[in-house]
């Protein structure tokens, strides 16, 4: 690991007992509702969303990497230590030494063959960088998580970055945005989308009354909930707008459409009963905005879930092209009929399409009656 990262003092790196120290309760890569949680809790869904069991068997066999020691802090009172970088392997160490919090959440790996106590005894102290200041800790983490090689998913990267924007601007200094993308190697903007992506989420929780919705969307689907905010049709929808500088951010998170913005974190999440949801991906954002800012294409969304569908109504190409593609499309179908098994279900589709053409011929015939 560099160990070269900004900081106010030198990092001393010092061999430590493994029992002497602590998860992190406040590590940013934690599920947000993880936040705050005792030690047996973390450690627990550490062993279950990990795959720590891999890295214990290459700490029996190998030892300890002291190339790359944990990260900690020291308490008020000293010992125990935090570790601010490093927990899933400090939780690997806890399960395999069996520390208290691994007994009272009962861990243990199943190996088929059990750790040696010599193997055991060599893992009991490990190299630690011992930070002194919180400050120091907060710039290590943006600098290798943000903007470094070891990034953390979406939803972390957006809660320290809210944190980060927030002190600086607390602290009465300009551009906080800028600052702040400064410190991690990114742009105001790359600061700016997920920190309003996140405070909308918040917003939404906290004062709208869509806790549930925002939950799941901030758990499950927040880095395509970021970059559907880069579509200016859907920031108007819900009310957000284009503000760009940080006192103009905190105004328009006050001026959402609650409505609205509902509407957006549902397509983001599978109905009851379905596999998928509305919005699958990312890459999908720029279509449904064009969706969503239409009025009759939003309405066919809502009444039949299917994007493809709705977009046809906003897509740029003209009647005449999209209705002759579609008879091509039938023409094909016609040719290709001996490829396909027919049954009554496909007859009765094949019925409500000549039905479907037919209401289509009428209604055109009479839009060009009302011309003449």
């Amino acid at each position: 690991m560099d160990d070269s990262f900004p900081t106010d003092g030198n990092p001393v790196i010092q061999t430590m007992q493994v029992s002497e120290l602590k998860l992190d309760p406040q590590n940013p890569r934690l599920p947000e509702e993880l936040l705050g949680q005792d030690e047996p809790t973390l450690l627990a869904w550490l062993e279950e969303s990990e795959t720590l069991e891999e890295l214990a068997s290459s700490m029996l066999a190998n030892g300890f990497f002291a190339h790359e020691p944990l990260v900690v802090r020291a308490t008020d009172g000293g010992a125990p230590y935090v570790v601010v970088e490093g927990n899933r392997r400090f939780a690997t160490l806890s399960i395999l030494l069996q520390l208290p919090a691994a007994q009272d959440g009962d861990l243990h790996f199943d190996f088929e063959v059990e750790p040696t106590d010599s193997q055991l005894e060599r893992l009991r102290s490990v190299p630690c960088l011992v930070v002194n200041h919180a400050d120091d800790v907060r710039k290590f983490l943006g600098f290798r998580h943000i903007g470094g090689l070891k990034t953390w998913k979406p939803e972390a990267k957006a809660r320290y970055l809210e944190t980060e924007v927030d002190a600086v601007a607390a602290e009465g200094r300009p551009s906080p945005f800028k600052e702040v993308g400064k410190r991690v190697g990114t742009n105001a903007l790359g600061v700016r989308g997920p920190y309003v992506a996140l405070k909308v989420l918040r917003v939404a929780r906290e004062e709208l009354g869509l806790g549930d919705l925002a939950a799941a969307v901030l758990r499950d689907r927040f880095g395509v909930w970021n970059r559907l905010l880069n579509s200016s049709e859907v920031r108007d929808f819900i009310g957000l707008g284009d503000a760009l500088d940080y006192v103009s951010v905190q105004q328009s998170l006050t001026e959402l459409n609650s409505e609205n913005l509902r509407r957006v974190l549902t397509d983001l999440l599978p109905a009851e009963g379905a596999r998928l949801a509305v919005l699958q991906d990312s890459r999908d954002a720029t279509r449904y905005g064009r969706v969503i800012a239409s009025e009759v294409a939003r309405t066919t969304l809502a009444a039949h879930g299917d994007l493809d569908l709705a977009y046809q109504l906003v897509d740029s190409q003209t009647f005449k092209k999209r209705a002759w593609d579609l008879t091509r499309s039938v023409e094909i179908l016609t040719q290709n009929i001996d490829s396909f098994d027919i049954g009554p279900e496909e007859v009765a589709i094949a019925g409500s399409l000549l039905t479907a053409a037919r209401n289509l011929n009428a209604v055109a015939g009479s839009r060009l009656d009302e011309a003449d």
